[in-house]
């Protein structure tokens, strides 16, 4: 947790939306995060949306790492990550790094189907 503060002092984003918050102030390149303006708030350095901490951009990677412990895919690590977190284009990381993942495309291919095989026809009922 200290780490988020750290990281959120230092991230310009952060530093971004906090004078949008505050001031009412949103620069063109935090435009994701004025959509949610009424749901964002500030609780010692640590930017909230609702309930959900906003990973700042350093530590976004580290944060999908542990979420995908147990290579859980997709759909999964979305629920996991949602509950708890969010950033700005979150389902596309969670996404990207699935689908780069060499373990989660091996199980996630699908069976091949069994070939068909001709049988003879009964002589009698």
């Amino acid at each position: 947790m200290s780490s988020i503060v750290v990281y959120s002092e230092n991230d310009q984003e952060i530093y971004k939306v906090k004078k949008g918050v505050y001031q009412n102030d949103w620069d063109d390149s935090i435009k994701s995060y004025k959509f949610f303006e009424n749901e964002l708030c500030f609780h010692d350095s640590i930017l909230l949306r609702g309930n959900k901490i906003i990973i700042p951009q350093q530590l976004c990677k580290s944060v999908l790492d542990a979420a995908y412990e147990g290579h859980p895919g997709i759909v999964a690590m979305k629920g996991r990550l949602r509950s708890k977190v969010w950033w700005p284009r979150i389902d596309k990381d969670v996404e990207q790094l699935v689908k780069a993942s060499k373990v989660c495309t091996l199980v996630g291919l699908p069976n091949p189907t069994a070939p068909m095989k001709r049988r003879e026809l009964p002589a009698a009922p």
